[in-house]
């Protein structure tokens, strides 16, 4: 009976590579793999033809699916391999490191970082769940004459050809290495505890031939036995908690997060060019560079290719090295082909250092019910769930548009940021565009919403009634409205209007109840296209109208300068608003409204002035009505501030009312020619603030009335006897006024 150790770097090519060496050699009788025992269960799905790394084994706890881990796998991943050749070579596969049940308890999450130890079983692997501020091989590489222990790990283990005993010479110098070390981490003495376990179990089954493939940093642990009353000490009474798996596919750019190995891959583009170009000497890698470029539209020759070939190789040879790894391959592309610029080495960098593979799974692999109802719906659409970023523009009046839309709201309910939707003009109501773009994590955003309901559609209204139970506020409910309707949730919509009237009719809070007004009649447009209850959306919005309604006149008065401009721009907004539904009863009602507070005494004239505007737009009151109010407003008695802020409440925005209205323009003329030099200076920023928002073109023409000013209104006929020196007084006032 034989046990081989084969100490190896996850998501290692060079690593990889050995191990097959090693297994065809071997020939083992079972393969004991560092993996967690939980996922044997589905290892068969590894050798579907569907089943294309990059892909993790997804594990998480059914009821808390944010309490995950992933164990993601490469092609060129050892373990991968390993599985690989087992499965075809109908070898039983194990995994024997620390079972998820124990490893995936809250409780192990809050052990303490100051009894951190390495667990490294690759150049850069951590202990999971405890950081550490050293990587042991980094003493190695520093004794080899090396700055960085990646690059010695690559150098070494990965790109240059190895001897049969690779894996003792590792196993040696990390065993070197751990006898230096007080080890502290209890979590780590627990995994190692169970690898052994595993190990013991497979020699109690009388196998012949056992090969183990670890985190090269364990092989020492798995070779000096202890005592096995001494494991099983160590593992007694462990707590535990349910867990599932699955497979999802995984991406380039994942590989480098840490994950439930604790190992990340800074490089996965350029170790999977390793894997299937051993013999490369950098001609193939560097060819694939210049491809990039020239597809960036990046000028490069063949001759900068030889080239940087030839300068990689010098600087390895310089360095004693055996053959040019990433680092020089890196120096001579910046040198040769970028000219010394390391902003195209960007390029590179995302494209081929990293790349953008992303992985696949087949179709009938264990799933949540959610889960499988969203990738049906996938598919049906015939959308593709990718990671890259794509721009999808919809057409709503078309069927397959508006279920695409209807699917990508439902989805922000739940908070899966799978499509994002952009901002478009121009193009009616009927028109969308979403960018999209897919990353793992969103798997695991899907298993947190599975407890809500086996579809999406089901999932979205429960997850809005249980967060509509916990909203207190109007403001809040409004928003989850604006987000239901175009989703085509109607059991959601009906319970989220439910708690909208609750609110609203504990709200007094005038501006809170028009927050809530408005949004309600910019979503009902989707009544034609989506074909969204109009009577329901019809019946909170009177709900809210009249509750605003009533309590508008008794918040006009009795504010401050800020309120009265917060309450005004939000009385326009209301009213905006009410012209676009288009609805006669709510217009005029609301306009009786608008009446009343103008009718009102002691309402802040920036209110009041808006109203007056307002009410002179529809018609309800004419040109000679609004001339009185003017005048009123800016009469000698006002204070004058009085006065500009009622200005402000009717002119701003309104430019054409004094360039087309006459007795408007006399009224304002004249109360400006009264005003005292003293009285202009306390003014002006007030009137500054009103005419500033005027366009170039509405000052132009408010100018050149400016200069015909003699010629119009009833004051001034030919009858009349004109002072031109005291007309042309006012030219400078107003030219400061409107800002020239």
């Amino acid at each position: 009976m034989s046990v081989h150790l084969l100490g190896i770097r996850h998501h290692g090519p060079g690593s990889a590579r050995h191990v097959l060496e090693a297994l065809q050699n071997l020939r083992p009788d079972v393969i004991l793999v560092e993996g967690p025992p939980e996922g044997e269960a589905i290892l068969k799905w590894v050798g579907d033809q569907e089943m294309k790394p990059p892909v993790a084994l997804l594990a998480y706890v059914p009821d808390n699916p944010k309490q995950s881990v992933f164990y993601p796998f490469a092609e060129f991943s050892p373990e991968w391999q390993a599985i690989v050749y087992g499965l075809k070579n109908k070898i039983p596969v194990r995994f024997i490191d620390m079972p998820l049940i124990h490893k995936l308890v809250e409780v192990h999450a809050e052990e303490s970082p100051e009894n951190a130890t390495p667990d490294i079983g690759m150049a850069d692997e951590v202990a999971d769940f405890i950081p550490v501020t050293k990587n042991p091989l980094s003493h190695l590489a520093e004794i080899a004459g090396f700055d960085d222990q990646e690059e010695w790990w690559e150098h070494h283990f990965e790109i240059a050809k190895q001897p049969e005993d690779v894996f003792a010479s590792i196993g040696e110098a990390i065993g070197a290495l751990r006898e230096g070390l007080t080890e502290n981490n209890k979590v780590e003495k627990i995994r190692e505890a169970f690898m052994r376990r595993g190990i013991r179990q497979a020699e109690r089954e009388m196998y012949s031939s056992i090969t183990v493939i670890c985190g090269a940093w364990h092989v020492p642990a798995l070779q000096n036995m202890p005592k096995q009353k001494d494991d099983d000490a160590l593992l007694k009474n462990l707590p535990k908690t349910k867990i599932e798996t699955t497979w999802i596919p995984w991406t380039n750019d994942r590989l480098a997060f840490e994950s439930g190995y604790g190992a990340g891959l800074d490089s996965p583009g350029w170790y999977k060019h390793i894997w299937n170009n051993q013999n490369d000497d950098g001609t193939r890698w560097l060819t694939y560079s210049a491809n990039v470029f020239r597809s960036n539209k990046i000028d490069i020759s063949s001759a900068h290719i030889i080239e940087a070939v030839r300068l990689a190789n010098t600087l390895a040879a310089l360095r004693n090295l055996s053959k040019a790894g990433l680092k020089e391959l890196n120096e001579a592309t910046q040198t040769v082909m970028c000219m010394g610029d390391d902003i195209q080495m960007q390029l590179i960098r995302s494209e081929l250092i990293i790349g953008n593979d992303m992985g696949s799974v087949p179709a009938g692999i264990p799933q949540v019910p959610l889960q499988k109802d969203f990738e049906q719906q996938v598919k049906s659409l015939r959308l593709k769930v990718i990671n890259e970023e794509k721009i999808l523009n919809l057409d709503l009046r078309e069927t397959s548009g508006l279920q695409k839309s209807i699917l990508f709201h439902r989805l922000l309910i739940l908070d899966i940021k799978w499509a994002k939707q952009r901002y478009i003009s121009g193009k009616g109501t009927f028109k969308e565009e979403w960018l999209l773009l897919w990353y793992p994590e969103l798997s695991i955003a899907l298993l947190e919403k599975a407890p809500w309901g086996n579809t999406v559609e089901s999932a979205c209204n429960h997850y809005l009634k249980h967060i509509s139970s916990n909203c207190g506020h109007l403001a809040q409910i409004t928003e989850l409205v604006s987000k239901a309707l175009p989703a085509d949730l109607h059991e959601g919509v009906q319970i989220l209007l439910t708690r909208m009237d609750e609110l609203a009719a504990m709200t007094s809070d005038i501006a809170m109840l028009m927050d809530a007004f408005i949004p309600l009649t910019e979503v009902s447009r989707y009544g034609n296209v989506r074909k969204t209850d109009q009577e329901t959306i019809g019946a909170i919005l009177q709900s809210i109208f009249f509750r605003l309604n009533a309590g508008l006149p008794s918040s006009c008065f009795g504010i401050d300068e800020e309120q009265s401009v917060l309450v005004a721009d939000k009385i326009k907004a209301v009213n905006k608003a009410i012209l676009f539904l288009e609805d006669e009863m709510m217009k005029n009602a609301w306009l009786e409204t608008l009446a009343t507070v103008l009718k009102q005494k002691n309402v802040v004239p920036l209110v009041h002035g808006t109203c007056c505007k307002l009410l002179y737009d529809s018609k309800v009151i004419g040109t000679e009505e609004t001339a009185l109010k003017f005048s009123r407003a800016l009469s000698g008695g006002n204070d004058p501030s009085y006065s500009a802020l009622w200005i402000e409440g009717f002119l701003k925005d309104a430019a054409t009312v004094l360039v087309f209205d006459h007795e408007i323009w006399e009224i304002l003329n004249n109360w400006l020619s009264e005003v005292s030099a003293e009285v202009f200076l306390e003014v002006v920023p007030l009137l500054r603030r009103t005419f500033a928002a005027y366009t170039p073109s509405e000052k132009n023409s408010i100018a050149q009335k400016v200069k015909q000013a003699p010629t119009l209104g009833r004051s001034f006929t030919q009858k009349d006897e004109v002072d031109v020196a005291r007309a042309e007084m006012v030219l400078p006032v107003l030219e400061k006024i409107l800002g020239f």
